[in-house]
């Protein structure tokens, strides 16, 4: 695993969430105490989803083997 390319796009989900929440809080033209917690909560939310599908998260981890059948079954 590349971690320069891991760190790079967690960096840019996490700038990414935060520009995109600070625009969306400042389409109505202020800037205050709720612009800031918007955009945390943007960040905070993009790097949560980046972590989640990452190859460091559970959603990457390889399937598990396949088991051998059993003999519950089998005739004797």
């Amino acid at each position: 695993m590349n971690w320069i390319t891991w760190l790079k796009g967690l960096a840019a989900a996490t700038i990414g969430g935060a520009a995109a929440g600070a625009a969306a809080a400042l389409s109505n033209g202020q800037l205050n105490v709720t612009t800031a917690i918007t955009a945390g909560v943007g960040a905070i939310s993009t790097l949560l989803a980046y972590l989640l599908k990452s190859p460091v998260g559970g959603a990457a981890t390889p399937p598990a083997a396949p088991q051998a059948p059993s003999s519950a079954g089998a005739a004797n």
